[in-house]
């Protein structure tokens, strides 16, 4: 029973977030001169909503465990070992987050350079919209680990093998990414891998700082990526409209 709330909550969640995009373009509200500035900051209020519902719903499946997770969490506990990753038994999650963050963001940034490289842009042109990569990622981050992890764990910690509820947060967070960033089949098995290392840390150390902190790294790397590839595009277009008007002239 446990699981298919669970499965409800993340499979609803997920629908609405999958279609928020199309709600996002319609909107006329704009904060900004470049469009993917003005998409995405709607984009992350709808997706600040779904999380609000996620989060009023899992607290009326199981208040005990809302209020236990929903906190930053000892971020020192002792991991479970896993000898494939090279986490060993009793390793703090205080060095192991850290590591994690930096091989984690580190293989980010290769996959993402390999995907924009030929879109362009530069670090110049980011330093402008460096409070929006930082807001973005900020939200976002912190919605899809309501939605992706609490609206896991939080229904199923006591009644389910724990071992269950890392593979179902991993296959929720990565089958969306098969249409996201990173995306792709291979896009959906580094977030699935991701989304199963960040279930664990918030089952181990009862709290999401550190999945939302290597989500949060994780976001910022993509969004700088999709900013500069919006802002060359944008200089390219301008500069095309100054060309045909100096010709027209």
């Amino acid at each position: 029973m446990e699981v298919m709330i669970a499965l409800v909550i993340v499979i609803g969640a997920t629908a609405v977030i999958l279609n928020l995009s199309r709600f996002a373009q319609k909107s006329p509200f704009s904060v900004s001169g470049l469009g993917y500035i003005n998409t995405q900051s709607k984009y992350q209020a709808l997706l600040l909503g779904v999380a609000t519902l996620v989060l009023f719903a899992v607290y009326f499946v199981n208040g005990a465990n809302f209020s236990a997770f929903l906190t930053p969490g000892n971020i020192a506990a002792p991991a479970k070992g896993v000898s494939w990753l090279g986490i060993s038994e009793g390793e703090s999650w205080h060095s192991l987050g850290v590591s994690l963050s930096i091989f984690i963001t580190l293989a980010t940034s290769t996959f993402v350079y390999l995907q924009f490289r030929k879109s362009g842009g530069g670090l110049k042109q980011l330093v402008p919209y460096l409070p929006w990569v930082l807001l973005f990622s900020l939200s976002n981050s912190f919605s899809e680990e309501v939605v992706y992890r609490l609206g896991v764990i939080v229904p199923l910690v006591g009644s389910v093998d724990t071992d269950y509820i890392l593979l179902i947060s991993a296959a929720a967070f990565g089958a969306p990414h098969l249409r996201g960033m990173p995306n792709g089949i291979v896009g959906a098995l580094m977030a699935g891998l991701l989304g199963w290392l960040l279930a664990k840390s918030v089952v181990e150390t009862n709290g999401i700082f550190w999945a939302w902190f290597i989500h949060f790294l994780q976001d910022i790397v993509i969004f700088s990526a999709f900013i500069m590839a919006a802002a060359n595009t944008a200089r390219i277009l301008v500069r095309h409209e100054d060309v045909d008007a100096s010709r027209i002239a």
